[in-house]
């Protein structure tokens, strides 16, 4: 009986995942002064990363770059899975509901690797925003609403990339890595919930949240501005008080792309196609905060 209580105590004692949110929750300043810190880090690291990135591939050759990639990318999933089995074996609540949502958020990021990738470099997407989502979270204490709030600031990111920093050589508004962004910040959604990290104990109706309504409130803007054609899905689209065209490529579109001077095929994200992905990606992190117990947060809680 002694050696179970043990065995429970070990097994509820916060771990470091735990204990840094529990600290940034109580400190709700320095976390959204850390969320905005960190994505002016991601926005003024585009240029010199793209920088770097290509003066490797130039180093290596593609073929060789791409596999250096996808290596260190098999090393780094085999670590992951071996800590997510660890904390399965640890954490017996909720397991097949958390054993599920892994297997769809890997999925979605293995099915992104395999039809949308130009280059095997972009799966750095998933590392960026899994950060950011997991900056989000103590905020609100609602997976979901963690990758709903991340969204404005990709497409904010987008936007600049497309823009500013690369005008006339990006021909379309990057909606794959939007795409790729959700799923990084749903994967670290998921990380969190395999290790015990909680979320709120009461949550409102689905149609209350402030996630669903900025989800909701996105779409409806985005449907106005097509309508108004302040923005513009096609160049044939353009009218005289449009601001942004969302692809401007010149030639016949096709499910598939071959990617000018490379050896690769991939799928470009239609405007519309991307919208339904982005709101099914949104409502299917709401589910994760169906399931949820009491949040371990002590304000004695030190690292």
């Amino acid at each position: 009986m002694a050696q179970s209580s043990k065995h429970v105590a070990a097994m509820e004692k916060p771990n470091f995942l735990i204990r840094i949110v529990n600290r940034l929750a109580l400190k709700p300043a320095i976390n959204v002064f850390l969320v905005f810190a960190y994505f002016i880090f991601i926005f003024l690291m585009h240029v010199p990363c793209a920088k770097l990135s290509v003066f490797v591939e130039h180093h290596l050759s593609l073929p060789v770059y791409n596999k250096v990639v996808i290596g260190v990318c098999i090393v780094l999933l085999a670590l992951y899975l071996l800590l997510v089995f660890d904390q399965l074996k640890k954490r017996a609540d909720n397991r097949i509901h958390k054993i599920i949502y892994l297997v769809f958020a890997l999925s979605f990021i293995i099915i992104h690797f395999k039809i949308m990738f130009e280059m095997n470099i972009e799966i750095i997407h998933i590392f960026q925003y899994s950060i950011l989502a997991f900056l989000l979270f103590p905020l609100t204490r609602r997976f979901g609403a963690a990758v709903c709030f991340a969204i404005p600031f990709m497409l904010v990111d987008e936007w600049n990339q497309y823009i500013n920093l690369y005008p006339g050589y990006v021909e379309y508004f990057e909606f794959n890595d939007v795409i790729l962004d959700i799923n990084g910040c749903g994967l670290a959604m998921v990380t969190l919930y395999l290790c015990g990290v909680a979320g709120v104990t009461t949550l409102k109706p689905l149609w209350k949240r402030p996630e669903f309504i900025l989800i909701v409130g996105l779409t409806f803007s985005v449907f106005i501005a097509i309508k108004t054609c302040f923005i513009a899905l096609y160049t044939a689209d353009k009218c005289s008080n449009t601001w942004l065209v969302l692809n401007i490529i010149k030639e016949q579109q096709f499910f598939w792309r071959k990617f000018p001077g490379r050896d690769a095929v991939y799928h470009i994200m239609q405007p519309v196609e991307a919208i339904v992905a982005i709101i099914a990606l949104a409502l299917f992190y709401f589910g994760m905060d169906s399931f949820r117990r009491k949040p371990l947060l002590d304000k004695k809680d030190t690292f």
